[in-house]
């Protein structure tokens, strides 16, 4: 009985802490918080028996700020029949139109309208009925990470970057496997300056998150439950209860750390009025979360071309870079400074 506790707790860890480390930190203010409301999932004495999706949020938040874009909105599906979890990464530049204001990029839905509205918006995309979100701020995910000892990532390229702000500064890593503290795992999923932008950040967001529950469900994790969640609560802002939290995380007690899925929301480059936007297909879109719900994924996520978003894209004169919002260089040319490779 023990043991099923703590494995629930080890599960209850790892849901919360899926948003943590994307984009351009900031802070967020509203930590530790449990918004109003509760008892979004519905529950039986001995869990849940459907699939349940919670919206994950990262966001660039500043202290003094009560409206902000989005930077990371992951749907995460749990599904007790498959024991499978899995993540769809919507990129902040895909164009939605939104009642009111017309097209716009999601990032900008709660900025100019509210939690609910981004929520339901999130649910319209992908046909999801979402239970509930979970926001976080990065300070914790840096924390959370160095309690557990850090991640194992394989690093595709050197990366470099001065992001300007006054604490993390600096994206500096090094090319190879190796071992990531907090606050390097914090670098490697904000990345985003290369060739394929936000589409590749995506992909580096859902290697962080499948690290994390590689990490987790460790037995060695065990011991640093207690420090874990202490941190968990004070990094997140949440519309979940502990209970909803605990139903979903007796079901994915048998979970195997390795039967978590990923996949990048599919789409094209689209200018409007000097806008670059991320052109989703309403009915691809519906397409692909079917799939992803059986298990299956796609590496057509650039019109419809197959693309490896985490291998460094060299153009030839028969092959141009794919276009995508945000940035179309690649700034690497500068080289890192050293790393400590991870020695088995």
């Amino acid at each position: 009985m023990q043991k099923k506790w703590i494995s629930v707790l080890v599960t209850a860890v790892f849901l919360g802490i899926l948003v943590l480390g994307f984009n351009g930190y900031k802070g967020f203010m509203g930590i530790g918080t449990t918004l109003s409301g509760g008892g979004l999932i519905s529950s039986a004495q001995d869990g849940f028996s459907n699939p349940v999706s919670i919206l994950l949020i990262g966001a660039d938040q500043r202290p003094e700020e009560t409206k902000f874009n989005t930077d990371s909105l992951i749907v995460a599906r749990i599904d007790p029949q498959t024991e499978r979890i899995s993540l769809l990464s919507i990129p902040r530049d895909t164009r939605l139109f939104l009642a009111g204001h017309g097209y716009v990029k999601i990032n900008a839905i709660l900025a100019l309208t509210d939690m609910v509205t981004l929520q339901k918006s999130v649910e319209d995309l992908t046909g999801e009925k979402i239970s509930g979100y979970i926001q976080t701020n990065f300070q914790g995910f840096k924390k959370i990470i160095d309690t557990l000892g850090g991640i194992t990532v394989n690093v595709e390229k050197d990366m470099y970057y001065e992001t300007g702000d006054e604490e993390d500064g600096y994206i500096n890593l090094h090319k190879g496997l190796q071992r990531l503290d907090g606050s390097k795992a914090l670098q490697y999923a904000r990345f985003r300056h290369d060739a394929l932008s936000d589409i590749s950040r995506t992909a580096r967001q859902q290697v962080v998150l499948k690290a994390v529950a590689k990490e987790m469900f460790q037995l060695s994790t065990l011991p640093k439950l207690p420090y874990l969640i202490p941190q968990l609560m004070q990094a997140v802002a949440t519309n979940l209860q502990a209970g909803d939290i605990l139903t979903v995380a007796k079901a994915a007690v048998g979970f195997n750390s390795s039967n978590v899925i990923s996949q990048t929301l599919p789409g094209s480059f689209l200018e409007v009025d000097g806008v670059s936007y991320w052109q989703i297909d309403p009915l691809e879109v519906k397409q692909v979360v079917r799939n992803l719900d059986q298990g299956l994924t796609t590496d057509k996520v650039i019109d419809q071309e197959t693309v490896d978003l985490l291998k460094p894209i060299v153009p030839t004169p028969n092959k141009p870079l794919p276009q995508v919002p945000g940035n179309s260089e690649d700034p690497n040319g500068r080289k890192s400074s050293g790393y400590q490779i991870f020695d088995y």
